[in-house]
């Protein structure tokens, strides 16, 4: 089934947020997509654009790289998705079931709000799972990975810790370098340890070695080659493979 895109209002935002507490609370009434799908709560997006009534793929990756095809197709502009806050949280409010499944309890398990009902704040709005599954995407595409490689519903470490500072997750240079470094190309998945606090050249000791840096170089301005060559011997063992 497609959906015509919609944008949650201020009164249909309320109505989702009451709806994920009650959920919480252990509340097992489905998603109120057809309620909210209505006038005062929500109203059609600009232009038309329509999307199936269940996200195309189970990984992030994978519905960052659609909905990036989607707009690019209908000439969306990127600033036009970040200032309209209300669609992304349309979007996880009738991908909900899978953004927030149930588990063998028969409950669903939902965390924080902010991760289906999107902010305009950008330390929160990162935290928003279809939002920022697109955001990343449309910066990086395939460079994306290791941020996006993991099902719908689940944050990671590079997430957590990199996503929200907007000073690292534009910076295309030092993204190719965490890719080049973290990603095992062989294995399409991360390399292992490389979210351990053990192992020397970890991505968090990258992170740390940035910020030692980042007043003396200008980085955005750098290429990856140029940003590797600083990196103390720590890293070597990471530039050669596993």
């Amino acid at each position: 089934m497609i959906k015509n895109v919609r944008v949650l209002s201020r009164k249909g935002e309320e109505a989702f947020i009451d709806f994920i507490v009650r959920v919480k609370a252990g509340s097992t009434d489905p998603a109120p997509v057809e309620t909210l799908g209505k006038s005062p709560f929500s109203q059609e997006f600009s232009p038309y654009v329509e999307v199936p009534n269940e996200p195309p793929s189970d990984v992030r990756m994978g519905i960052g790289k659609y909905l990036f095809d989607l707009f690019e197709a209908n000439d969306i502009q990127r600033g036009e998705l970040l200032s309209n806050p209300g669609m992304w949280s349309w979007l996880a409010l009738i991908w909900f079931d899978k953004l927030c499944q149930i588990g063998i309890d028969g409950l669903r398990k939902p965390g924080e709000v902010s991760r289906y009902v999107c902010s305009s704040h950008y330390t929160d709005y990162y935290r928003h799972l279809i939002a920022s599954s697109w955001d990343i995407y449309s910066l990086h595409q395939d460079k994306s990975r290791l941020f996006l490689w993991t099902p719908l519903y689940l944050h990671n470490d590079f997430i957590e810790q990199l996503a929200s500072r907007q000073d690292i997750i534009t910076n295309k240079p030092l993204i190719e370098t965490f890719d080049l470094l973290y990603w095992n190309v062989a294995k399409n998945r991360p390399k292992r340890g490389v979210q351990g606090r053990n192992r020397p050249g970890n991505f968090r000791r990258l992170l740390q070695f940035i910020q030692q840096i980042e007043l003396t170089y200008d980085l955005r301005a750098m290429t990856k080659e140029e940003i590797l060559d600083l990196l103390p011997p720590e890293f070597n063992s990471w530039k050669a493979g596993e």
